[in-house]
């Protein structure tokens, strides 16, 4: 949340309902039925495209891997050619990846035919977007060239990037695949739950009370109770919503604050929301207190929010707190049932790219979210209800918000010399200290420039299985150029690799793919070799 955040933010309008992957990147040409579904597609890293001003590698990435471009100059065109394999009609369909600084006014322009199409590349990002169809004959190039317009907002701070990654061809087959009917947690394990099946701990157990004064309510640990004989649960976290005075506030609501900081994986929880207005249930993870007092609040991401006056409108927002704030938003808009009425499901699954968001089983929004434009730290778990907007209606108070539980699953293991996977980061040798440069998901890194300086990272997996090993690289003039990382398990080297810490830039460095099980702890070494600077940052296994 959370609920007062009436100052300045921008604010980036996402899509609903976006796909999950694209048609595959080459198929053959049918032969049979005409109507038999065939898809070509070309992206910005291969041949037949082709580009004229100046297009930029920018750091939203696209659905096969590599980099989206960009130009915010009048006039650049980027242009691929595909080759219809047989006579007929195609539909040409455009990929390009969201963001909120995209252009509205991306010009395509068709060949044969020569429609143009002016597209706000603003919205629809992230999935497919049909541009048209053409007819051609068989082996005839069909081209879709992107025309660059000028910006139409020049009094505001932040210009309008023509992006571009990918087009298609088609005949037959759906624009977009279905949204998926929940995440796949098959490469995924349980890491932390509270099935609230026991009285609520708040010394010992995994959560504090929330305990602020937000909106029109205080929130206290008194209105948090265990409600064992809670119907259609086998326990329950109950919020008490009462009208009473507390702390100048005429109204009392309250919350569950996680103790534990989580980073990327698939959180969920089963709620009820109350009935009547007023109040303004939420599921959402920030690095916070409990109390109100935000030292460490950076990203944040909403799970859910619900006024209760409307209970079928339903937000999910994912915010960068740094100055100037800013918000990639669903907007508000009609889960299609009335969510006061029974139990339903939300969760929310967090990656490197953005966030996707579940309810009751089935995706409704993805938020880009990448790491580097934006900072991705590690965060508490919310699970709360205070009255904000509308006033409650007395008459129908007492009420209660309930949650049935609170899962948390991880597929990946991150190493970090920030924040809670910094527990197994240590450094050896001299020269240590903070680096100008940011290091993975805008957060710090470490560099040192003397001989004999070593980092040391200790992880261990979530579940057994292949993972490919990586090491955060970032880099910049008078770098170590043969820097030595490795992998090892005890005392058995399992992967190595040098690498180039001179060239500017950031990017993740694999050292390869190896056999894991969480009985063992891995751990990865950097060693400056020779002369230069060496960057210590992040590291990671990653499920394959």
């Amino acid at each position: 949340m959370p609920p007062l955040r009436r100052t300045s933010l921008t604010v980036i309008a996402a899509a609903l309902l976006v796909s999950a992957l694209p048609a595959p990147a080459s198929a053959v040409p049918p032969g049979g039925a005409a109507l038999e579904p065939w898809t070509l597609v070309k992206t910005v890293m291969e041949p037949g495209y082709q580009e004229s001003g100046t297009w930029l590698p920018g750091a939203l990435s696209g659905f096969a891997g590599g980099q989206a471009r960009y130009s915010n100059k009048p006039g650049d065109t980027a242009s691929w050619s595909l080759t219809a394999p047989k006579a007929g009609t195609y539909e040409v369909d455009v990929w390009y990846p969201p963001f909120h600084t995209s252009a509205r006014n991306a010009a395509y322009t068709l060949t044969p035919g020569g429609d143009t199409r002016v597209v706000d590349q603003r919205e629809g990002g992230g999935y497919w977007r049909a541009l048209g169809s053409v007819t051609a004959t068989a082996g005839q190039n069909v081209t879709v060239q992107l025309t660059a317009g000028p910006d139409l907002t020049p009094a505001e701070p932040l210009d309008e990037y023509a992006r571009t990654y990918a087009v298609r061809l088609r005949q037959g087959g759906p624009l977009n695949p279905p949204p998926r009917n929940g995440p796949d947690l098959a490469a995924y394990r349980l890491t932390f739950a509270d099935e609230f099946t026991e009285p609520i701990d708040w010394a010992n157990g995994p959560w504090d009370p929330r305990t602020d004064v937000r909106g029109n309510s205080s929130q206290r640990a008194q209105n948090v109770r265990f409600d064992p004989d809670m119907a259609g649960t086998d326990g329950a976290a109950v919020i008490d919503l009462k009208a009473e005075t507390d702390r100048g506030k005429l109204f009392t609501g309250g919350g569950l604050v996680s103790k534990r900081l989580m980073r990327y994986g698939y959180y969920e929880t089963r709620v009820r929301i109350n009935e009547g207005p007023g109040w303004h249930p939420a599921f959402w993870s920030m690095c916070g207190g409990a109390d109100g007092v935000h030292t460490c609040q950076l990203a944040e991401i909403d799970g859910f929010e619900i006024d209760s006056i409307h209970p079928n409108r339903v937000i999910h927002n994912v915010f960068d707190h740094r100055l100037p704030r800013r918000q990639v938003t669903s907007g508000w808009y009609d889960v299609g049932t009335d969510l006061s009425q029974g139990w339903h499901v939300f969760g929310y699954e967090y990656d490197e790219a953005g966030v996707r968001f579940f309810v009751d089983g089935s995706q409704r929004a993805y938020l880009a979210y990448p790491a580097g434009p934006f900072v991705h730290d590690w965060m508490k778990v919310w699970l709360t209800a205070v009255a904000y907007n509308d006033y409650p209606d007395t008459g129908q108070l007492p009420a209660t918000v309930a949650f049935d539980y609170f899962r948390f699953y991880e597929k990946d293991s991150y190493g970090d010399n920030d924040g809670p996977a910094a527990v197994g980061y240590t450094e050896s040798g001299p020269g240590w200290a903070k680096s100008s440069l940011p290091g993975f998901g805008a957060l710090t890194s470490r560099q040192s420039c003397q001989q004999g300086a070593a980092a040391e990272w200790k992880l261990k997996v979530p579940a057994t299985g292949r993972y490919e090993a990586f090491v955060y690289r970032t880099g910049a003039e008078g770098g170590n150029t043969q820097a030595l990382a490795t992998l090892s398990l005890g005392s058995a080297r399992l992967a190595e690799r040098r690498i180039d810490f001179s060239a500017a830039g950031a990017a993740w460095i694999s050292l390869g793919q190896v056999d894991a099980s969480p009985g063992g702890e891995y751990t990865f070494e950097l060693a400056r070799d020779g002369a230069g600077c060496i960057r210590a940052d992040s590291v990671k296994l990653t499920r394959r």
